[in-house]
């Protein structure tokens, strides 16, 4: 367990919680790697476009679209440092009872999942590479730019939710799923 994360988590517990881990997301640069690549990738595309000797009609068409690109690069970059804060400020707790996230960019925002729903139809838990999902069956959204990665939008009317770049995923998984059976 985590003893910062504790911290976060304690005053969140309800009478009878107990808190059974806490952590927070390790290694995210292999998630915002793949962010940096297509910030790259797009501002060489802007570069490009706008170096290009071409004729009238041509150029004009290519400077727009290089200005274009230029505005999403900053978009792009702007996503990347709000997903960093993001999970730079996200503590993942387990108790006894519901999984409790706490994130936030300024005020620290808490979701909590009661564990017996892991139980009905409506929502399961899995777990993808570093990240357990609690999630409804065969329905998947994704995140959108300046969300919490941890809760996406609720575009569906669905619950899901994330813990994202776990060191012991396989771990946490199995701590909710045993979690969960206890409250049947």
């Amino acid at each position: 367990m985590d003893p910062d994360a504790s911290v976060v988590i304690t005053p969140h517990l309800l009478a009878r919680e107990t808190l059974l881990w806490c952590g927070r997301p390790h290694d995210t640069s292999s998630l915002l790697r793949w962010r940096a690549v297509v910030i790259v990738l797009v501002g060489v595309a802007a570069l490009a476009m706008h170096a290009l000797p071409l004729d009238s009609s041509l150029a004009e068409r290519a400077d727009l679209n290089s200005i274009l690109l230029a505005i999403l690069v900053v978009v792009l970059t702007a996503e990347a440092i709000v997903f960093h804060r993001y999970l730079s400020n996200t503590v993942y707790g387990v108790t006894n009872q519901r999984v409790i996230i706490v994130s936030g960019l300024r005020e620290p925002e808490v979701a909590a999942i009661p564990l017996d729903v892991l139980n009905t139809p409506r929502l399961r838990v899995h777990r993808i590479h570093r990240t357990v999902e609690l999630s409804p069956p065969l329905n998947r959204s994704g995140t959108i730019p300046f969300t919490n990665p941890s809760v996406p939008p609720d575009w569906t009317g669905s619950e899901w939710y994330r813990l994202l770049a776990l060191e012991e995923p396989l771990q946490v998984y199995y701590l909710i799923v045993e979690s969960a059976h206890k409250l049947e």
